[in-house]
């Protein structure tokens, strides 16, 4: 009998309740991410550029959260949802490079907002650095290896070059110990076209020539007892490297510079090829508390204001002495100058960022940005910082800096009850100026005005009726007071705030709240507390006086009165969780949750009667909803209830009787969440030829009852669906013209769509970062979640972060999605003067790189400082583009010389041999080009060296004559002088100039193709006249030999 029952269940499941292909389509669906809104859960790891000021923060799930100027925000997601091992920009490019923890290099175009390259490396990535000013960078390894890469334009690709540094060649020779990762590589300051300080986790340091293919300097060396963790330079001109290790010492190094500032206090001391001991040791207190240095940044500044921030790793740091600064400079001081600031929990990644553009540079403010483990994001203003150390050595007392926590604007509590309401027919009401106006007043969320309590206070629109607003967002908070949102931008804008509790009670109750009914017809707003007190706030008839509202934090006693016509307050059982409204006969039900379901007449109002639904697992009623359903031929108006434990039952809306046998519910009840009628509320006889049915969400199951055989207590199961993956945490349903579908939202963050009754699953996706946690007995959950009736969903992470959702395929409910998400664009990208450090502002007065390298050092603050002797950055960028582009090292078995054949070769080659007259313009040339030519030292070598092996080169010059004689008649093609000389020609007027090895550029410069076949012909000239004075000389000396 049972497993015929069983079969007679499972038959009645399958029976079809409608016409599906008249339902919800996946071609009526576009689940989509419209906005986020605030800081990401998870946040990790920093990257500003200066230029553009641009800060992004990727997570440990993939997504990288871009914040630019006016407010703009834009969210990326990796393909994988992976954290960051780096993150860095080509500053000045809106090129951002992430590398990922299973080493994908993605390279992301800002301007598009699309990742265009993911370059896959085998090995682990374990360090990693960006040439300024340059597409070029380092990859250091596991194993020791460096690789250079480039990032090649049009479409953004990454491109792996010739150049490289094994680990043989810059260890050395000697025996390499077991541990030899690369831990941090760092370009010499002023240098960075010609050295690198690679340094590895025993604690050797090494400087790289990277002309020269070889380890000029050695510093530290094997540790067994201690690790580097962390590194960085503490001098403008490279002279000096401060190394963190994981026993919590920290060495500064002394390293030989190229570029030593004029004055005395810049200079360095003459060096051997090695040091073994540090120029100095400081003492933060970290060692003896055997915290690991997590990372440092130095920041330079005038005078004696440089310092350095050591963050101590967060898995063993206390709050407390987490973050210390110290001042740093070239005079040391007596007794260490430092700051400890009190963190409200240990962090993980620091940055320092500008508030203010480079055009208003006299104004420049920085702000030290943090991010804790919870995620969350705190700032200092870092002139605070200085001001505190500076005032320190006068044995001052300075007021310490205070910590902003970067948050949502949602005043001081946060929100327990939501309801999102879209009203499409008012679309154009309000043009787009109205709200770029109010997008110019908006907060920004970081900034480093520190005299705010933060971003919190924010100031509400004008506000004449809700007619107007397209979205409309309501918040009910744990201090009891309700705002009002206009959502219709991605920004939400303030317009009204409620916190009265009675008709003469203008406070605060302080009682969180727990249930919010809009119904804009009347206009009527119920709101519910934990407490059971449930509040009506009758509205006056738009439209309402232009007046601004008072501030989320604050205003005026009776700012509402033009606004509120009445308020009404009735008490239940309990803290309410469901409410809804009957327009027919005024009737308000509310249900709590203890399980009573309370009726009130809104003429008094007064109750009309209670009735408590007993459950023997969970008591509470999830939701009401009023309806007319005929019965034995009598229409009946009907109450359906749904409670906590799954249970669907039918009330006498008119007297609380229980209609039919009772409740109907599954056999494994779990917590139910959603219950809405379907197809119901006719006035017909036969409601079953209207497919009338009760759905019913649960976190594990979802089932779709028959109306008519519910009301009477019959469980008459239509449709059903388990989950098995994981379990579901919130469920409402939408519409798409006349079709309803089902939206159904997962802890894991999977968000499914189904039709309806059916249940068939139409499309499944994701909201990355989205993970629910159920709240604690007697407390509320983090995330708030609600939808509009056209699909559009808001989900609110405490006072972090805003998702917002669209689902149609035609939803266009949102304005300035384009304008609000455009963080960088091609059209402001600075001008190339600025790009090359070797030109300075102000063009009357050129200072070299050193004033760009002081740029990139304090995160765009250029200070005063020496003036460094360097070379123009523009032709050393273009010297490595060359150097780069040839292997330095053939086999692990080769020298450090970056030359491609033995000297002891002569192999006589045209481009030996300079064309140019002038001595000091072809030994620029020559440098420029970086083929590894021969100076005149070299070349006097060979010619010496010619005359013992003339002879059995003879035969080679013949060959070396007759095919240049061949390529003179091709030498007029561009693609041929590229390959034969790695170069373009020189102009007339600028006969040094750059070389230029891009075909494009060649394209660019046609009126330079006849100078360049004219310099061709006159080195193939040479050529020739070279080849026959050597013939000749070979007769000569057949000649002597024979006579002798």
């Amino acid at each position: 009998m049972l497993a015929v029952k069983k079969l007679v269940e499972k038959a009645s499941i399958k029976k079809p309740g409608g016409n599906s292909s008249d339902g919800l389509k996946a071609s009526d669906v576009d689940p989509r991410l419209l906005f986020h809104n605030g800081v990401p859960s998870s946040a990790a790891n920093f990257a500003y550029d200066n230029t553009h000021m641009i800060l992004a923060i990727s997570t440990k799930d993939g997504r990288i959260k871009l914040y630019g100027k006016g407010n703009s925000q834009a969210l990326l997601e990796s393909t994988e949802p992976l954290p960051s091992k780096f993150l860095q920009f080509i500053q000045n490019q809106g090129i951002l490079i992430n590398v990922t923890s299973n080493n994908h290099i993605e390279v992301w175009d800002i301007d598009k907002k699309l990742l265009s390259d993911a370059y896959i490396v085998k090995e682990e990535i374990t360090s990693f650095a960006l040439i300024q000013h340059s597409l070029y960078m380092y990859i250091g390894y596991s194993n020791g290896d460096i690789s250079v890469l480039k990032i090649d334009q049009e479409p953004l690709h990454v491109v792996k070059m010739q150049y490289s540094i094994p680990l043989s060649a810059s260890y050395g020779n000697s025996e390499v110990p077991d541990d030899t990762v690369v831990t941090h590589i760092l370009p010499q300051p002023a240098a960075e076209s010609k050295r690198v300080l690679i340094i590895f986790r025993n604690g050797q340091i090494v400087l790289w020539d990277i002309r020269e293919s070889k380890t000029v300097f050695k510093a530290g060396g094997n540790s067994e007892t201690k690790k580097v963790s962390s590194a960085c330079w503490s001098c403008p001109f490279g002279s000096k490297v401060v190394v963190g290790y994981n026993n919590g010492e920290i060495f500064i190094w002394s390293i030989p510079s190229l570029n030593v500032g004029r004055d005395s206090s810049a200079s360095v001391p003459d060096h051997s090829n090695t040091q073994s001991t540090p120029l100095l040791k400081l003492n933060l207190g970290y060692k003896s508390e055997k915290i690991s240095i997590g990372s440092m940044k130095w920041i330079y500044a005038e005078g004696k204001a440089s310092r350095l921030y050591v963050m101590g790793d967060s898995d063993n740091a206390s709050s407390s002495n987490s973050l210390q600064v110290v001042l740093l400079n070239d005079n040391i001081e007596s007794r260490t100058i430092k700051l400890g600031l009190n963190l409200s929990e240990c962090c993980v990644a620091m940055e320092m960022i500008s508030a203010s553009s480079i055009e208003q540079s006299k104004h420049r403010q920085e702000s030290l940005v943090l991010i804790g483990k919870s995620g969350h994001i705190y700032q200092y203003d870092d002139g605070l910082i200085e001001r505190y150390l500076i005032q320190s050595q006068s044995k001052s007392s300075p007021s310490l800096p205070l910590e902003v926590t970067v948050k949502l604007p949602f005043g001081d509590s946060s929100i327990t009850a939501s309801k999102f309401i879209s009203n499409p027919t008012n679309v154009f009401n309000i043009d787009d100026e109205y709200y770029k106006d109010l997008m110019k007043n908006y907060p920004p969320l970081i900034t480093i005005e520190t005299n705010q309590k933060d971003s919190s206070t924010l100031s509400s629109a004008k506000f004449t009726g809700f007619s107007k607003v397209q979205n409309l967002y309501i918040t009910g908070h744990s201090n009891g007071a309700i705002n009002f949102w206009d959502a219709s931008c991605p920004l939400f804008i303030p317009i009204l705030q409620l916190k009265q509790q009675s008709e003469n009670d203008f406070s605060l109750s302080g009682i969180p709240l727990t249930a919010l009914f809009l119904d804009s017809t009347l206009p009527l707003l119920v709101s519910g507390d934990q407490s059971g007190t449930v509040r009506l706030f009758r509205f006056k008839q738009e439209p309402y006086t232009t007046n601004s509202f008072m501030s989320l934090t604050g205003g005026s006693k009776k700012g509402t009165d033009h606004i509120i016509q009445s308020v009404k307050v009735v008490k239940t059982d309990g803290a309410v969780l469901s409410m809804n409204i009957n327009h027919s006969s005024t009737l308000l039900a509310v249900g709590s949750d203890q399980g009573h379901v309370s009726v009130f007449s809104m003429d008094g109002p007064t109750l009309l009667y209670q009735k408590n639904i007993a459950s023997e697992i969970s008591a509470g009623i999830v939701d009401l909803q009023f309806l007319t359903c005929s019965l034995q031929g009598f229409e009946k108006n009907i109450l359906a209830v749904g409670t906590k434990d799954s249970s669907v039952l039918a009330l006498d809306s008119e007297t609380g009787n229980t209609l039919g046998n009772g409740s109907v519910h599954p056999k494994k009840p779990s917590r139910a969440l959603f219950m809405q009628v379907l197809g119901s509320n006719t006035n017909t006889e036969d409601a079953t030829t209207k497919q009338s049915h009760i759905l019913l969400c649960s976190e594990k199951a979802l089932y779709v009852y028959s109306l008519v055989h519910a009301v009477q207590g019959i469980k008459k199961v239509l449709y059903k669906k388990k989950f098995h993956s994981s379990s579901c945490c919130w469920a409402s349903t939408f519409h798409s013209n006349d079709d309803i579908g089902l939206m159904l939202l997962f802890t894991n963050g999977k968000l499914e769509l189904r039709s309806l009754p059916e249940l068939s699953l139409i499309v499944e996706t994701s909201i990355r970062g989205f993970n629910y946690s159920p709240p604690k007995l007697g407390s509320f959950s983090d995330t708030q979640m609600c939808c509009s009736s056209r699909g559009d969903l808001v989900l609110v992470n405490g006072d972090q972060e805003i998702f917002v959702f669209s689902t149609l395929i035609q939803s266009k409910n949102f304005r300035l999605l384009d304008s609000v998400s455009t963080i960088y664009s091609k059209e402001r990208m600075a001008s190339q003067e600025e790009l090359v450090p070797g030109q300075a502002i102000h063009k009357e007065k050129k200072k070299g790189i050193f004033s760009s390298v002081i740029k990139d050092l304090t995160g765009g603050k250029e200070k005063h400082a020496p003036v460094a002797e360097t070379e123009d950055s523009k032709e050393s960028i273009q010297e490595l583009a060359v150097i780069f582009s040839n292997p330095n090292f053939t086999t692990e078995a080769d020298n450090h010389d970056n030359l491609t054949a033995d000297e002891d070769d002569l192999d006589l080659n045209i481009d030996d041999i300079d064309i140019d007259d002038h001595e000091e313009e072809k030994h620029k040339e020559q440098n420029k080009l970086g083929l590894g030519a021969l100076n005149k030292k070299k070349l006097a070598g060979k010619f010496n060296a010619l005359k013992g092996k003339l002879k059995e080169m003879k035969g080679n010059m013949h060959k070396t004559s007759a095919k240049e004689e061949q390529q003179e008649e091709q030498a007029g093609t561009v693609d041929q002088i590229k390959k034969k000389y790695g170069f373009s020609s020189y102009s007339s007027s600028d006969e040094t100039s750059a070389a230029k090895l891009s075909e494009s550029k060649l394209r660019e410069n046609l009126n330079k193709l006849q100078g360049i076949n004219v310099k061709t012909t006159e080195m193939q000239d040479t050529a020739k006249s070279f080849s026959s004075l050597a013939n000749q000389v070979l007769r000569t000396a057949e000649q002597d030999r024979r006579s002798s």
